[in-house]
């Protein structure tokens, strides 16, 4: 076995560990700005029916934008 054909199987098998590891971490990323989104939302309007803004808390949860 030659160097060039080592070389060539080692950079196979490091982009194939790189691909994973890019998507697992691409989709952790996803979901944590998913849940920080919904945090968000769930504060303001906890916020927003405080206030006596019950209508406007409401629509901000079901996710209508009248």
């Amino acid at each position: 076995m030659s160097i060039g054909i080592a070389l060539h199987n080692g950079y196979e098998y490091t982009c194939a560990f790189c691909t994973a590891v890019r998507a697992i971490f691409i989709a952790a990323l996803v979901s944590l700005i998913s849940i920080s989104e919904s945090a968000g939302k769930a504060r303001a309007a906890s916020e927003l029916a405080r206030m006596g803004y019950h209508k406007e808390a409401k629509e901000l949860m079901v996710g209508r934008d009248d």
